[in-house]
């Protein structure tokens, strides 16, 4: 038998919505986390880790909502999307952009004018009422370069395993700042998280928790470059010159189809800082993946550099995340690729258009 069909039988499967009954658990979870408010002793930062009881896969949660402003609790799908979150505390380098990179779900508390029509029938079926600001649950999926849209099943199911973990671990911090504290302190330090277990022994299952060092993934974007271009660049004279690259995504969801999940063009900038001058330029689609579209990054600095005719001594970029997609073209061209804080002359161009085309930048 040809395994192919149950393959896609399975994908299908996965994307499938949500069901009635996995509707009404997360929906008493979810009143259950508003009583709880655990948002008035934790941050967002105090991430904890459990294994998905359905593939064992490390997962983590935080929870949101001291300030007041966002209320919510967000399952992350795996490390690398918990190190970006973590890196926004820890580099300066990085900027918000970086939340439109991670794989999560959320579970938020929103006044009634948030819900879409979707939501609300989903209420009205299960009968359920609420009243007042941030009240209303609202459930979505947030992926890498994507809109925040409507759960399938398999991404409400993380989230309710999220959730119980929520409910089951959070109150024992409530009256114990100093154990939260050195929570942190060991995640933010060492990259050690409180990790919980499921274990089961005759037909029960009990919870066990351990403090591990989590690996940082290692990111591998594979560049997509043209191999004759390459030898053209390779042969051009270094000049004594810096660009600036910029990478990141223009906050405007574009939606191509109706009812199709919208998504957020990225763009690729490179500047000579001298002159501030804008040398290279492309927007690329995240679809299907944010990967795949990163993967042409490198592609647009070196027909920026086959356009201009050289090859500089040195490219600045802002995070290591952005070196990632450039090292690999930087390094067979003998261009000297640095990290810095900061990159003021790509980040005014992309100011200036972001604000040509009426976007915030």
């Amino acid at each position: 038998m040809d395994p192919k069909p149950a393959k896609k039988k399975r994908a299908a499967a996965k994307a499938a919505p949500p069901t009635l009954e996995q509707w009404q658990q997360a929906y008493d979870l979810a009143d259950r986390i508003r009583d709880l408010a655990p948002w008035t002793w934790m941050c967002d930062i105090d991430v904890i880790g459990f294994e998905d009881p359905d593939d064992g896969s490390p997962r983590f949660f935080s929870v949101m909502g001291k300030a007041g402003q966002h209320v919510a609790v967000a399952v992350y799908h795996g490390p690398e999307d918990v190190f970006r979150i973590l890196d926004l505390g820890r580099d300066p380098g990085v900027v918000p952009d970086s939340l439109f990179e991670t794989a999560q779900v959320q579970l938020s508390f929103e006044d009634r004018d948030c819900l879409e029509a979707e939501d609300r029938e989903v209420i009205r079926s299960l009968g359920r009422k609420y009243r007042g600001r941030q009240a209303w649950p609202w459930f979505r999926s947030y992926l890498p370069g994507q809109y925040p849209w409507h759960v399938n099943g398999n991404e409400l199911r993380l989230l309710t395993a999220g959730l119980e973990q929520v409910l089951a671990v959070t109150p024992r911090f409530r009256d114990d700042e100093d154990a939260l504290e050195r929570l942190n302190r060991v995640l933010m330090e060492e990259d050690v998280f409180l990790m919980r277990r499921p274990v089961t022994a005759d037909g029960v299952t009990t919870w066990h928790d351990s403090m591990e060092l989590v690996e940082r993934p290692e990111r591998v974007v594979v560049s997509k470059v043209k191999a004759d271009m390459l030898a053209r660049a390779a042969r051009f004279p270094v000049e004594n010159c810096r660009l600036e690259i910029e990478v990141r995504p223009l906050v405007r969801p574009v939606q191509e189809r109706s009812g199709q999940r919208p998504f957020f063009f990225y763009v690729v900038l490179v500047v000579e800082s001298g002159s501030g001058m804008a040398i290279g330029y492309d927007t690329l689609r995240p679809r299907p993946t944010l990967d795949a579209a990163y993967s042409q990054a490198a592609e647009v600095l070196l027909e920026a550099l086959i356009q201009g005719g050289f090859r500089p001594k040195e490219a600045c970029v802002r995070t290591e995340g952005v070196a990632a997609l450039f090292r690999g073209l930087c390094d067979r061209l003998g261009i000297t690729l640095t990290v810095t804080p900061s990159v003021p002359k790509a980040a005014e161009a992309f100011t200036a258009m972001a604000e040509f085309l009426d976007i915030e930048p």
